[in-house]
């Protein structure tokens, strides 16, 4: 009997993917892993010894999973800076928020390996998500949705405060009052003055 291993044949590229996937699927489920090369694996119907073809170590994987996450969040916000359709700048930026302090506070090691641990390697950037968010925030002033102040500067804090937030809730604080401070904060900061 062939198992499903010797019947799949995927180029390298995608087997690479198939273990950052589960690794990413892994971390998020919140599993207590004590072996993460073989769970990684397992998860992804492949051999023990194929993680090492694509990967060094747990490191240098948990670098390719941030690599992922990110340029995910990244794309997300390059296509709705780039969009020419019309934006309701306010719905999005509340279901941004929202979306992302609702990943941030689930359990699971999906937003350690990603916020929490250090690059592979010291001179490894990878995708810029403030960059990422500073561009759409800059599109949201440029549609008149958005009062003009320094995009990178409202990027960076944007992001301070839904990572804020998202560990109070973690923390076991309520999610509904921690997102309508959010909403009321960017409101009060980011809305346009009233015409004269």
């Amino acid at each position: 009997m062939v198992t499903s291993r010797s019947r799949r044949r995927l180029s390298p590229e995608a087997r690479r993917g198939e273990l950052i996937d589960a690794a990413i699927r892994l971390l998020d489920s919140g599993q207590d892993v004590t072996n993460w090369v073989q769970a990684v694996t397992a998860e992804a119907d492949a051999a023990k010894g194929t993680f090492y073809v694509y990967f060094s170590s747990w490191e240098e994987m948990v670098a390719a999973v941030r690599d992922r996450v990110l340029r995910d969040y990244v794309d997300r916000f390059d296509r709705l800076a780039e969009s020419t359709e019309p934006i309701d700048w306010w719905a999005t930026l509340d279901a941004e928020c929202a979306a992302a302090i609702g990943v941030i506070a689930r359990p699971g090691g999906l937003h350690a390996a990603v916020f929490h641990s250090k690059p592979a390697s010291a001179d490894e950037g990878g995708p810029d998500i403030i960059a990422a968010i500073a561009k759409a925030l800059r599109r949201g002033m440029d549609d008149g949705a958005f009062r003009e102040v320094d995009p990178h500067i409202a990027a960076t804090l944007l992001f301070t405060v839904l990572h804020s937030a998202a560990d109070a809730i973690a923390a076991g604080e309520r999610s509904q009052v921690w997102l309508e401070a959010v909403r009321d904060l960017n409101r009060h900061w980011l809305a346009p003055p009233p015409m004269q």
